[in-house]
């Protein structure tokens, strides 16, 4: 009986979760007469790819897209290239203060985002970068969490791989890159993942740094469209659809590989 409440629950949740998204992917190819019927239509009475021709055909939304797509991948592999060093740093080598530093990092995780939001665009605005890719990418390059991430993943292994390493004549970057990254690949692949998905789905810091229709964030973008405004519902979830479809295939493909990260992570912890 229990296993089967468990079942149930779980079934439920997950409907609850998806209920909006296929909403959404249904309404994608509702007609105008679908949105203003006197009952509530949940699958469109005609199939036609309409809604999203008009969504591709707008002409700021394939930038809006291209935005989004370039300054999210800058985003995760600058974080990455960023996080790789520090936690090495932390986890291999002995210098002064390294405990006090560990902690200012950690420390760095309690402070909101938002507290120091006028502190970057000041710094931002000052460097005259307002309205460029830089503004969007540079105060998202460092994570706290993902180096903290990695430490845990670098700091598990056997301290004897990275002396023989160094005998052998290897160097810091060069075990880094082939001995000690590829060992935790999981980890890195999470924090790519994850570093895209944050990015891409950020609205408040590129709608302040950015003026322009051609800057703009696919986010931000969808807000501008103007199809709500002009009856044109459908092409409105069209564009959902377009921008969210590509993340559901990018979580299904990287779900093992997250759920082994988070695996090795606890048994790390443990």
């Amino acid at each position: 009986m229990s296993k089967a409440i468990r079942i149930m629950l779980t079934v439920l949740l997950a409907a609850a979760v998806a209920f909006p998204v296929l909403y959404a992917f249904s309404a994608s190819f509702f007609s105008v007469v679908d949105f203003t019927d006197s009952y509530v239509h949940l699958l469109p009475s005609s199939l036609s790819l309409r809604n999203y021709a008009l969504a591709i055909s707008h002409r700021h939304f394939p930038r809006y897209i291209f935005n989004s797509v370039l300054t999210s991948t800058a985003i995760s592999v600058l974080r990455l290239a960023v996080s790789v060093p520090a936690a090495f740093a932390l986890s291999h080598l002995s210098f002064r203060w390294k405990r006090l530093l560990f902690g200012l990092l950690a420390s760095t995780l309690f402070i909101p985002s938002d507290a120091i939001l006028y502190e970057n665009y000041s710094t931002i605005a000052s460097l005259g970068l307002l309205d460029t890719y830089a503004a969007i990418i540079l105060p998202s390059i460092f994570s706290a969490a993902s180096i903290l991430m990695l430490y845990g993943a670098f700091a598990s292994r056997d301290r004897d791989v990275y002396d023989a390493a160094r005998i052998d004549g290897a160097g810091d970057l060069r075990y880094m890159a082939q001995i000690l990254v590829p060992l935790s690949a999981p980890f890195a692949a999470t924090i790519l993942i994850q570093s895209f998905i944050t990015s891409f789905n950020s609205y408040l810091w590129p709608l302040i740094v950015t003026n322009r229709d051609s800057m703009r964030t696919v986010q931000i973008g969808l807000t501008m469209l103007g199809f709500a405004e002009e009856g044109e519902k459908g092409a409105m979830f069209a564009a959902v659809m377009i921008v969210t479809i590509p993340f559901l295939a990018l979580l299904a493909a990287g779900r093992k590989t997250i759920m082994k990260a988070l695996v090795n992570q606890e048994d790390n912890t443990i």
